[in-house]
């Protein structure tokens, strides 16, 4: 269980987003359903914003998908945005390929935790 516990907590820090949305285990859990629902969707944009070399569409939807990453506390998704957005911002797409990589890969982590939480647990755990 600890082994577990510490994996989906490098994933995704349940303790604190529990604590932003004042224990509302049920919004915490819409709101990342919502988040993995679309994120393909929203990856396949930057994926083309890539290919047509688009850096504002990448920028921008880095950003969004950075930003609905820290409504549930996805810190290595959201590292893994940032700096997309931030290379975007600065004007170039020199390597992004590499960090959509990380981003796809941080996401799939995400589906897999995503699987596991036990949302009973994760209410009844909550110490506000």
């Amino acid at each position: 269980m600890s082994t577990e516990t510490t994996s989906i907590e490098s994933i995704l820090n349940l303790s604190e987003a529990m604590t932003n949305l004042d224990g509302d285990a049920e919004l915490l859990q819409e709101i990342l359903d919502i988040f993995l629902e679309t994120g393909d969707e929203q990856l396949q944009c930057i994926q083309n914003g890539i290919g047509a070399k688009e850096i504002k569409q990448v920028a921008v939807q880095a950003h969004g998908m950075k930003g609905g990453a820290l409504n549930f506390c996805a810190g290595k998704f959201s590292s893994s945005a940032l700096k997309l957005e931030n290379l975007a911002k600065g004007g170039s797409l020199d390597g992004a390929q590499e960090m959509l990589d990380g981003m796809k890969a941080a996401f799939e982590e995400l589906k897999e935790v995503a699987e596991v939480i036990n949302w009973e647990e994760v209410e009844r755990g909550w110490e506000g």
